[in-house]
């Protein structure tokens, strides 16, 4: 039997992922991989420092720009030192879109976490 421990306290979470149609189009992890290709410049590098596959990385991306209208990042194969990576205005807008959206859904989480009457 579980003792209640009246010092809990029960927390509302959740998470924000924009979906296109039945697929995962962007979501936090997304975003700062994006923002990581937008700091270091490249593909590579992004995907080193968030601990990630280049693979996954790239399928990432890859994704995100099959869905979309206009490509979020751009990539150019470059010669002995790689490729480069360029984030579009259209990602600048995405990244927007979606840390309002998130500040938004944080402040209903608090609202509704002060709210619980368990």
């Amino acid at each position: 039997m579980l003792e209640n421990n009246l010092n809990n306290k029960f927390a509302v979470e959740g998470r924000v992922w924009i979906n296109s149609g039945a697929c995962a189009f962007t979501g936090q992890g997304k975003i700062e991989l994006i923002e990581k290709i937008k700091e270091l410049g490249t593909l590579r590098k992004a995907a080193a420092e968030m601990k990630m596959s280049y693979r996954q990385a790239w399928q990432s991306i890859n994704k995100m720009n099959k869905l979309s209208e206009k490509p979020l990042v751009i990539f150019k194969r470059g010669g002995k030192e790689g490729g480069i990576a360029q984030v579009t205005e259209f990602a600048d807008k995405v990244i927007v879109t979606y840390k309002n959206l998130q500040l938004a859904f944080n402040t209903f989480i608090q609202e509704q976490t002060q709210n619980l009457n368990l």
